[in-house]
């Protein structure tokens, strides 16, 4: 999830779908919600899965830096066989969500929601434009969007932030391990961190075959990102 997340085009939560920890994952951010710490709510404990979280969060955070580089030299190396790599993985999970988590009838039913999904993330990734992003005050909406980004499968934060001109002022703060220069970015990240979990937890309680096929939407449109961004 760490090296995916870092990498423009595919999301971390499109690897933990795949690997069938996203609900998990998403269930334990949601005991930071406000709510449940400021009410001493039982579910801040019972949601707080040490065992399962720790090594997923220290797994993503060696990622994290050691991708930091590992990109660089697949990026310049071995770019085409990169693309097609990342490409196969999304169009796997979007099978495995729509074809083997549920029946394919059951999944047909949101097809609408699957093509909304679709024409959002591919909206997205046509994007050319890149913005600057680079002041203070800016980067908190930029960690607040890519972290956004980094918890619905499909949409990486890194393409977000790739679109925003944030990304090589943030890899090469991860690099240097530059934590003051990092700070807002981290605030808009923790923002996003404490509110949006609760609010997808609330859609897949809702319908979960409906949430996933609407993410599967997302991840297939997000693969003419990895094509158009990341060089």
């Amino acid at each position: 999830m760490g090296f995916a997340e870092i990498t423009p085009g595919i999301s971390g939560a499109t690897i933990a779908g795949l690997f069938n920890v996203y609900k998990d994952f998403v269930s334990v951010l949601t005991a930071f919600n406000p709510k449940n710490i400021l009410d001493k709510n039982e579910k801040f404990v019972s949601n707080l899965n040490l065992p399962f979280i720790f090594p997923l969060i220290c797994g993503m955070g060696i990622a994290v830096y050691a991708a930091s580089f590992a990109i660089d030299y697949l990026i310049s190396e071995h770019l085409f066989i990169f693309k097609v790599f990342l490409s196969l993985i999304m169009v796997i999970a979007v099978i495995k969500n729509c074809a083997f988590d549920h029946e394919i009838r059951d999944a047909i039913k949101f097809l609408r929601g699957f093509i909304f999904g679709f024409l959002i993330a591919l909206a997205i990734a046509l994007t050319l434009i890149e913005m600057n992003f680079n002041n203070s005050i800016l980067l908190i909406i930029a960690g607040f969007l890519a972290f956004s980004a980094f918890i619905l499968p499909g949409i990486s934060g890194s393409l977000v932030l790739l679109l925003l001109g944030s990304y090589q002022f943030v890899i090469s703060a991860i690099k240097m391990l530059d934590v003051i220069a990092l700070l807002p970015f981290i605030l808009g990240m923790t923002i996003s961190f404490l509110f949006l979990p609760a609010e997808i937890m609330k859609s897949f309680k809702a319908n979960e075959i409906r949430t996933k096929v609407f993410f599967s939407g997302l991840i297939l449109g997000s693969i003419p990102a990895v094509w158009l961004h990341l060089h």
